[in-house]
């Protein structure tokens, strides 16, 4: 009798076992979008995994122009994600509803996302560079920074100075102050063979919150400016999924 059922259970076996190798695993990330201008923002923004099955839900995120708790969560069979202004699947292939796409590095699983404008002849409306949000790689206290200008600057908190080429980041982490928790902050451009002031400031330091700076070149006078975005501290992994969005079905 067990010689008999032997084939089928073996059948059955390979047919388990080649179901199993079908299935993709998925990756969880977290995901916060932020507008580098208020013309960016977007409300009614959808994140789309284009590698998932027909019919897969979207999921609801909105592209805002500051930073808090909330991030959303989606579930991705690839490191790509697709961002369109509509929750159903057939707006991947309609150029109007698109903002931009993203692949986001190997082994982030929680970011910020930046959308900046689209470069001339991209597709959508931005182009989109990622910020891990790791507690390890953007801690308590600190400052991530990026020139995304095409010029050498220099920022400068109190007497220490961090110099940055064209398309660097730099986390700058507990960074010095004076007496009032405050640092004098000044930036400059290399610009003529020669460091010429940007501007100047008084900052406060981020204590238990962090911040995102960005150098970029005004696109209406060429001038190299800065751009800070104040953040939230990081999350504790206990509290990660308490502001999840849901997937949008359509």
């Amino acid at each position: 009798m067990s010689r008999k059922l032997f084939p089928i259970a073996a059948v059955l076996s390979l047919f388990s076992f080649c179901q199993a190798a079908e299935e993709v695993p998925t990756i969880r990330v977290e995901l916060r979008m932020l507008a580098f201008a208020p013309s960016l923002q977007q409300k009614d923004a959808f994140a789309h995994d284009p590698a998932a099955e027909v019919g897969a839900a979207s999921v609801a995120a909105p592209i805002k122009t500051y930073l808090n708790h909330e991030f959303s969560t989606l579930q991705l069979k690839s490191r790509k994600v697709v961002f369109t202004t509509k929750p159903d699947r057939e707006s991947l292939t309609r150029e109007a509803d698109r903002i931009g796409e993203v692949t986001l590095p190997e082994g982030v699983s929680s970011a910020i996302l930046l959308f900046l404008p689209a470069n001339a002849g991209g597709k959508g409306t931005c182009q989109i560079m990622t910020i891990n949000d790791a507690v390890k790689a953007f801690p308590a206290g600190s400052y991530h920074a990026t020139n995304l200008s095409p010029l050498p600057v220099r920022l400068m908190l109190e007497q220490k100075a961090f110099e940055f080429k064209s398309g660097q980041t730099m986390l700058i982490e507990n960074p010095p102050v004076r007496a009032g928790n405050q640092s004098g902050m000044r930036t400059f451009a290399f610009k003529n063979n020669a460091w010429a002031q940007i501007a100047t400031s008084l900052w406060p330091h981020p204590g238990k919150g962090r911040g995102v700076l960005v150098f970029f070149a005004n696109p209406a006078t060429g001038e190299i400016q800065l751009k800070a975005f104040d953040d939230v501290p990081p999350r504790a992994p206990a509290e990660a999924g308490k502001a999840a969005a849901k997937p949008v079905a359509r």
